[in-house]
């Protein structure tokens, strides 16, 4: 009986060993999906403020119904892609964290440092995570009725970038670091950073000269050299193009839901289009249940990452 007995934890043992050894095995960040927060940084609208524009535009307030808990709490829950607008503060040399100027600016985290210190405190005591997204949001439009945000510009730019570069530059993945489409190995990529310029247009191109030397990538057009993460965020219109893009080799972030309609109306269409299309990370206001509607809507994974549907090796394990 004591042969057997040993023989039997010495195959489970081996198991073990054989299995550990296959997770994680021949898999680039590109091969991997997870769950990302829209504007993470978000808490609740001042009472005031939605008193106000209850009267002026409900239609508003109601896409502007979600908050978030604190960043660490949403690692925790294995979030992997986080969001953070940002205003310009020029004569201070300094970035605020918040959604709209004056009236939706309840934060989190009221600054930029602030936010990154916070995901870095949560990185040192978790060293081994798969590769987190930070997307930034450059905000300076002009809004009716409220006051008028600092326009950014090259050396607002600049600034940010010295700050990343400060607080994140040793962790960071590069767009420099990926050429011709080749991510690399999850196993290398633990513990590290991916940090997006998610914006078009004026401000896109005046960030991606010199995106070379940048430490975030930038949402640029297929083809050209800077091209490495897309933002589609309509994985029901856009269906096909992410898949095309990420079988090409790019990353791609979509959103399982916007302005709380799916939340509201518990529709999850557009959840699975996005899950189905294969883009690496899936935004949401709602990975925990959208219970103050009524319902169980969520956007969730069994773990917080899992293999792409889309482009992931066959056999593909991942350890986290």
């Amino acid at each position: 009986m004591k042969k057997i007995k040993l023989t039997s934890v010495f195959l489970i043992l081996l198991n073990q060993i054989v299995l550990s050894e296959s997770i994680d095995v021949g898999i680039n960040i590109n091969h991997i999906q997870f769950v990302g927060s829209h504007n993470s940084y978000k808490q609740a609208m001042p009472d005031g403020f939605v008193k106000q524009l209850m009267k002026v535009n409900p239609e508003v307030l109601e896409s502007l119904e979600y908050e978030h808990i604190p960043l660490a709490e949403q690692l925790d829950l294995g979030i992997r892609k986080l969001e953070l607008d940002v205003f310009y503060v020029a004569d201070e040399a300094r970035f605020l964290v918040g959604h709209v100027q004056q009236i939706d600016m309840n934060s989190n985290c009221a600054t930029l440092r602030i936010c990154l210190n916070q995901i870095i405190d949560w990185s040192k005591k978790n060293t081994t995570h798969a590769p987190i997204w930070i997307s930034f949001n450059a905000k300076d439009g002009y809004i009716f009725g409220l006051p008028t945000p600092e326009v950014f510009s090259p050396i607002a730019f600049d600034l940010i970038d010295v700050i990343l570069e400060e607080m994140l530059g040793e962790k960071l993945i590069r767009p420099s670091d990926i050429v011709e489409l080749q991510w690399p190995l999850l196993d290398e990529a633990r513990g590290k950073f991916i940090l997006i310029l998610d914006e078009g247009g004026a401000k896109r191109d005046m960030y991606y000269d010199g995106w070379h030397q940048r430490p975030m990538f930038t949402n640029a057009p297929e083809g050209h050299p800077a091209a490495a993460i897309m933002i589609l965020n309509d994985p029901v219109g856009q269906f096909d193009e992410i898949q095309r893009l990420v079988k090409a080799g790019y990353m791609v972030r979509t959103r399982a839901d916007a302005d709380t309609r799916e939340a509201r109306e518990n529709d999850t269409r557009r959840r699975a289009a996005a899950f189905a299309s294969g883009a690496q990370a899936v935004s949401t206001d709602y990975y925990l249940p959208a219970t103050h509607f009524g319902n169980e809507y969520q956007v969730s994974l069994p773990k917080s990452v899992i293999c792409n549907p889309i482009n992931a090796p066959e056999n593909c394990q991942v350890s986290e």
